[in-house]
């Protein structure tokens, strides 16, 4: 017998105690499960888990949280699971596999509809996620030892940015950048001085909370005069790039492009990278492959062209409904009495809202309670928090529930839900049952 048969397996004792009670209490609740369990206990299982995922979230919950989305219904038509088992490895024409000529149009029309959108000579389609997309452009354009410069956790600096994510596994040097928390936009004034100080090989830009355009212009002058390349790290809002909303990066001065193809653009999860520069263009595709990926999922090529195609197609006005929702909730939050950021500016030209809950007990507690009573969102850091503190703000999205079929009146209902529960004390129970009234009568997408 194996001396550890019988015996759950502890899956992470690196974990926080916090994690390591949750997996402790998901394991009591497998049962005997996972100790050679039939392939019918497990499928039956996982049906189940699955089934009632699908209800809380697409459903009966309202889903705020700025990374997410769900595809069309026509995207969702063409998402072909067997495609990501079968490897194509290659460019068209010169594939380590025989018998994929029937993929080779899409690895052809993807890039062309991506590059067309973002107004781009090239797109690399072929990463699984922005975050390795932005690893190849650490790779092609910098050697471990370099700098580069991001926009700081606060003000939305992904992990994918600093050195706790990918940076770290390329061993950059990460700095970051000035920022002026009433611009919410990195301190033109002090960049200059700052880039001759540093002397980044590559400045990042682009976060996770984007509620204002950066000042693209005026940041590439300074990155160009100090010799470093600009990377635009549009995952959040490349939907509404892709539709000729928020700002256009390249066309303004950005070298390269990254983004998320889901989020706010909407199709299946994966990333892009897309550049003017051939030079780039060629670097940042070789260290996508063959350095960094071998197989690819093929299967996301489908649904990513009709989506890609229904950008294009809809005029921007899938767009201009998340931009126009955002700011109607957030007038509709600051009415009930909570504090948007961005009042002074209208709150959001994105589809972005942020929320300061610091007095209310800080962003994951209210996060938390929110999600007792079915409307999910997430915690995150605001620019103007103190140095240590814990994320003091909500961070909200639009771009599901408007892609759900909720629009400007049901998310007024959903601010003065938010306020019965975190700021007049309402039962969690209560709010739950006022939330799946409103997506029943909204429908699903």
């Amino acid at each position: 017998m194996d001396q550890h048969e019988g015996t759950f397996p502890e899956i992470a004792p690196w974990a926080s105690p916090v994690a390591r009670a949750r997996m402790a209490e998901v394991a009591a609740g497998l049962g005997g499960l996972w100790d050679r369990p039939s392939a019918a206990e497990v499928l039956a299982t996982v049906r189940h888990l699955l089934r009632e995922h699908t209800r809380q979230f697409d459903e009966e919950g309202i889903v705020l949280y700025a990374g997410t989305n769900v595809m069309s219904p026509a995207a969702r038509q063409v998402a072909e699971t067997t495609l990501g088992g079968r490897p194509s490895m290659g460019w068209p024409g010169e594939k380590y596999q025989a018998g994929l000529d029937w993929l080779d149009p899409l690895e052809v029309l993807v890039p062309a509809l991506i590059s067309r959108l973002v107004g781009a000579r090239f797109a690399e389609v072929r990463s699984h996620s922005a975050t390795m997309a932005n690893l190849a452009v650490y790779t092609a354009l910098t050697e471990p030892g370099d700098t580069i410069a991001v926009l700081p956790e606060r003000a939305g600096g992904h992990t994918s940015h600093h050195t706790v994510g990918v940076p770290g596994v390329r061993g950059l040097r990460v700095v970051d950048l000035p920022y002026d928390t009433d611009a919410y936009d990195v301190d033109l004034a002090a960049l200059p001085g700052f880039l001759e100080r540093e002397r980044p090989r590559l400045v990042v830009i682009g976060a996770s909370l984007l509620l204002f355009p950066h000042r693209i212009a005026q940041i590439k002058e300074a990155v160009a005069q100090a010799g470093a390349v600009l990377m635009y790290d549009a995952s959040h809002v490349a939907g509404l790039v892709a539709a000729g909303r928020f700002q256009r990066p390249l066309a303004e001065g950005a070298d390269l492009l990254t983004f998320s193809t889901y989020k706010s653009f909407g199709g299946p999860p994966g990333g892009v990278i897309a550049t003017d520069d051939e030079e780039l263009a060629e670097k940042v595709s070789t260290a996508v492959f063959p350095a960094l990926t071998a197989n690819y999922d093929a299967g996301r090529l489908a649904p990513l062209a009709v989506t890609a195609a229904e950008i294009g197609e809809d005029g921007g006005a899938y767009a201009d409904r998340c931009i126009a929702a955002a700011r109607a909730l957030a007038a509709a939050l600051s009415e009930e009495g909570f504090t948007v950021a961005g009042a002074d500016r209208g709150f959001t030209d994105s589809h972005h809202v942020a929320v300061d809950v610091a007095e209310l007990g800080g962003g994951r507690a209210v996060m938390a309670r929110l999600a007792e009573a079915g409307i999910y969102l997430s915690a995150i850091g605001l620019p103007w928090q103190r140095p240590g503190e814990a994320d003091r703000g909500l961070r909200i999205g639009t771009q599901e529930v408007v892609r759900r079929g909720l629009g400007e009146e049901e998310l007024r209902q959903v601010a003065a839900l938010m306020a019965d529960l975190l700021l007049r004390g309402a039962d969690p129970a209560t709010v739950r049952k006022a939330v799946v009234r409103i997506r029943k009568e909204t429908g699903s997408a």
